[in-house]
């Protein structure tokens, strides 16, 4: 099987289900005047104000453009759900969350905590293997008013928005950035760490493990998860179907959270 089209399967590998896609703010952590996609109808979209999502509607039956943040004649950035497949596609603006298509049905997901969704692999991740900031780069962001971004991935690295893009910038002469000043500093004033991952103690990776369908007793109506006897996976039951999901490496399920998460993170509510 082509290495590509396996991790195109992956989708759910250390996705984040929550128990019901309604109860997700598409705004949540998102900069004003960035525009979301409605992921159940391709005219309609959302406009991000204050962390609430305003609904919106394209004229003339366009379809919206995530990327383009415009409403376009063309319908091709139009989600379509392939009935045979499992598979996902991430949410443009929003870093952390992506439409999962199961059995033909798009379902919006989040991932926990601070991870991020990694276009490269279809599944969450540590923020420090993708390094999104698109979700504070508006095109409406005023030209008097620069933002700027630190990186997750190095602490010389930092982001500037432009025209609503994040341009990579880098701090030279062994400086580092400063999130608070937004400048480049010597080492001792720029408060910076960036947090090491965990390496993996099991020889096969998240993107060698599909998910499968699995015949189990799924409520005929809605989305609900399932713990499973080992800790990494779980069952997803979407409108009557299940399937048997893993976790990516080095997170767990948490059963009242219906999410993979670290293992340090699900400690703390105890």
């Amino acid at each position: 099987m082509n290495r590509h089209y396996a991790i195109g399967l992956l989708a759910i590998i250390g996705f984040i289900a929550a128990a019901n896609s309604t109860s997700i703010n598409l705004c949540d952590g998102v900069a004003d005047n960035i525009f979301v996609a409605d992921i159940t109808n391709c005219s309609n979209y959302y406009i991000c104000v204050n962390g609430e999502a305003i609904s919106q509607q394209c004229r003339y039956n366009y379809s919206f453009n995530g990327k383009t943040q415009s409403c376009e004649a063309s319908n091709t950035s139009c989600l379509s759900c392939d009935p045979s497949k499992l598979s996902s596609v991430g949410l443009e603006r929003t870093c952390n969350k992506y439409a999962l298509c199961f059995a033909g049905t798009p379902v919006l997901q989040e991932c926990a905590d601070d991870l991020q969704y990694n276009p490269n692999l279809n599944a969450c991740d540590y923020p420090q293997n993708v390094d999104c900031v698109a979700n504070r780069c508006s095109i409406y962001d005023s030209p008097d008013s620069i933002v700027y971004a630190p990186s997750q991935t190095s602490c010389t690295k930092y982001f500037v928005c432009m025209n609503g893009q994040p341009q990579n910038q880098t701090c030279v002469g062994g400086l580092q950035f400063n999130a608070v000043s937004n400048q480049c500093v010597r080492p001792a004033n720029a408060n910076c760490t960036i947090a090491a991952i965990p390496k993996s103690r099991s020889s096969q990776t998240a993107a060698q493990i599909a998910p499968r369908m699995v015949d189990i007793n799924c409520p005929s109506v809605g989305i609900q998860q399932i713990a499973h006897q080992n800790l990494n996976q779980y069952y997803m039951c979407v409108n009557g179907k299940g399937a048997l999901m893993t976790c990516a490496a080095n997170l767990f399920f948490d059963k009242d959270m219906g999410a993979c998460r670290r293992k340090e993170d699900i400690l703390k509510k105890y």
